[in-house]
């Protein structure tokens, strides 16, 4: 309750330093403005070295309880004293990583930059979400690591620095699997997660424990994709005249990936009119750099199925939940897990499996390395090779 509030707030922090002890409280400075406001000032004492920093918050005198520190309750209307009370929590969280620091010393002038610091560096979610924001990215980038984030927090927020362990870790990563994240979609938020731990640490933030023990784990999935056939029936419902309204737009991108095996992100970045002649020219989200495929006729016709194709934008996530929809549909009863960059993988394995030319894929895909298309080439092998085993 605010009555029992000390006026006084008294700290002892050690560390290998010093021995220091801190002292801070709100007071109300006696200038007046012309409406007979005062301003409140937050007196901090660190070692007998003394600070007073403006708040910016002004009172009138006969509403300042100065027992209490704070404005009376029935004239707080402004909402002041939460304003008050979010300044000494912030206090306390810069004690608080002082404290666990050890190594650090905490003298006025550093409380004061720490103070107005606009760079979360207590809690590591709002840190994550800081610079997340503010760092050029990829839209795509930043829409994964926001998922990321958002994960995270739902399993704990704030998360303070120095709760990151790696039995935290671990936990979190039972806490994914419970939820049923497969093993490579847990190692990517880990990986996501790891770079904004090493970025924490280059700005001075005290991690404790070794980055280089958090491990990832393996980011290869097994590549989904679909078969000849199965691209087939799901072509026959995109052009049928019974499909769902509400299902054109999703089938007409994810069809037309299977079929070029562009990326959602390159997919979102064209406009009917980049459709000139048989080829398109987009920039590869993983190279940034002009890339040009021939459209065959199904792409071209998929094209002409929808004219809010290339038109209306649509998320990923919600592509990914109407294609899950799409693939429990009685008539299509696809049981794989369907996602918009299956597409991609679709077509590589059904080129391969027409009979086209590793190389060829490796350009068509954009891969600077051909050990990257060889992935392809290993999995339309092993379903060749236990073909011939059951055929025996």
């Amino acid at each position: 309750m605010t009555q029992n509030r000390p006026s006084f707030l008294v700290t002892e922090l050690v560390t290998n330093a010093k021995f220091m002890t801190i002292t801070t409280h709100f007071y109300l400075n006696n200038y007046k403005r012309k409406d007979g406001k005062c301003q409140i000032f937050y007196d901090v004492s660190i070692n007998g070295e003394r600070d007073r920093i403006p708040t910016g918050l002004y009172t009138n005198p006969d509403r300042w309880d100065n027992n209490i520190r704070r404005v009376k309750k029935k004239f707080d209307n402004e909402d002041i004293n939460l304003s008050l009370d979010n300044m000494e929590s912030k206090t306390t969280e810069i004690k608080t990583h002082y404290r666990l620091s050890r190594s650090a010393y905490l003298d006025v002038k550093t409380f004061r930059n720490e103070f107005f610091n606009k760079t979360p560096k207590y809690d590591f979610i709002s840190f994550a979400k800081h610079h997340l924001e503010k760092v050029p990215t990829k839209d795509s980038t930043k829409r994964m690591a926001r998922s990321v984030i958002t994960k995270l927090e739902n399993y704990k927020h704030p998360i303070p620095f120095s709760s990151l362990t790696l039995g935290f870790f671990e936990d979190y990563k039972g806490y994914l699997y419970s939820k049923g994240n497969k093993q490579t979609t847990i190692a990517g938020n880990i990986k996501t997660i790891k770079k904004f731990i090493n970025l924490a640490k280059k700005h001075g933030l005290f991690i404790n424990f070794d980055i280089d023990d958090l491990k990832v784990g393996s980011m290869k999935g097994s590549k989904t994709n679909l078969t000849i056939r199965e691209v087939e029936i799901l072509k026959q419902y995109y052009f049928s005249d019974n499909i769902d309204r509400g299902h054109l737009l999703t089938l007409g991108y994810f069809l037309f990936a299977c079929y070029t095996s562009l990326r959602i992100s390159e997919i979102q970045k064209l406009r009917r009119i980049d459709f000139k002649g048989d080829a398109v020219t987009f920039h590869s989200e993983k190279t940034d750099k002009p890339h040009t495929i021939v459209l065959n006729n199904t792409a071209k016709a998929i094209i002409d199925r929808h004219p809010a194709l290339f038109v209306n934008q649509i998320t990923p996530e919600s592509i990914n939940r109407t294609l899950k929809t799409i693939m429990k549909l009685n008539t299509i009863n696809i049981k794989k897990n369907v996602s918009m960059h299956t597409g991609r993988h679709t077509f590589a394995t059904n080129f391969l499996r027409k009979g086209g030319n590793v190389r060829d894929l490796q350009q068509i895909l954009n891969h600077s390395s051909i050990l990257t298309t060889m992935i392809y080439v290993h999995i339309v092998e092993k379903e060749s090779n236990m073909a011939s085993f059951i055929m025996d």
